[in-house]
């Protein structure tokens, strides 16, 4: 096996975007950051493939102080890619904590980083992948969508502090947050479902890929919960965003059944089971 590091990005995705293309709906979350990271979003990254004898085995990239995104090309040889990998980025001093890949990928890898280590590796978050072609014909919540605007800053920056307490992310500091809503609004990327002049719920687009689109950030107001808003903001949100795009992804934590039901009722579809695992030496 051949480890390679690329230090431009382009170059990057010359190499692999092809292949990330060929599942490009279960690959999104790579392709989107991939796309980022060439338009300079982050301060920093690094880039990493696997091959053996010019074929791709496996696909890796990190934007600290994001997870690292692990993807197997190779299934036959997914057994032996993390006992290879795992030394290179540790002589490397790549600076990564967390691992995403697909569920078999990320727990395998896990294993294979406790025992080189001698460290852990805990389930942060059992997720899964959804995909979303059409809108199902549901009964809408009283109340609209609407574009958020520069005058929505504080609620946004306070409901994304919540969102991440409430996911049990690791918290940004405020500087961090008010550049990341900044982002969103800078990109029209954020909707919120308004009643009565009244927010009640948020949701963004990010990552989109040649055919395809993420919707996150959904959260709602603890005392507006239970009454349809998060459900008919995705529908909205969804349904405009199909105007351009083929399909829909959104990622959610399998744990919380509220979630993954109310996706399912608007029509998205789970396409894959994924990790996110946390590691520590």
């Amino acid at each position: 096996m051949e480890w390679i590091e690329w230090k431009d990005p382009n170059h990057f995705a010359d190499r692999v975007m092809d292949s990330l293309l060929k599942e490009e709906a279960k690959n999104s979350l790579m392709i989107g950051v991939l796309n980022n990271v060439i338009q300079g979003v982050y301060e920093a990254f690094h880039q990493f493939t696997v091959e053996e004898n010019g074929e791709l085995l496996a696909i890796l990239q990190v934007t600290p102080p994001h997870p690292l995104h692990y993807i197997v090309v190779d299934s036959e040889q997914e057994e032996k890619l993390p006992a290879f990998i795992i030394p290179h980025l540790l002589e490397n001093e790549i600076p990564f904590t967390e691992v995403v890949s697909e569920r078999v990928q990320a727990e395998r890898f896990g294993k294979t980083w406790q025992e080189i280590t001698s460290g852990t590796s805990e389930m942060f978050m059992s997720q899964g992948l959804y995909r979303l072609d059409e809108v199902e014909d549901i009964e809408m919540a009283k109340g609209h969508m609407r574009k958020a605007t520069t005058a929505d800053q504080a609620q946004l920056e306070t409901w994304y502090s919540a969102f991440e307490a409430e996911s049990g992310l690791r918290s940004s500091p405020p500087e961090k947050v008010t550049k990341a809503i900044d982002t969103m609004l800078k990109n029209d990327d954020a909707v919120f479902w308004e009643v009565d002049g009244q927010l009640v719920s948020c949701a963004k687009r990010s990552r989109p890929t040649e055919n395809g689109i993420t919707v996150s950030f959904v959260y709602t107001s603890p005392d507006a919960r239970g009454r349809g808003y998060a459900r008919s903001l995705v529908a909205d949100l969804s349904r405009q965003l199909l105007e351009t795009k083929s399909f829909c992804v959104l990622y959610t934590d399998l744990t919380n059944p509220t979630s993954n039901k109310i996706y399912q009722e608007v029509g998205y579809e789970q396409i894959m089971d994924s990790a996110w695992v946390r590691l520590a030496r």
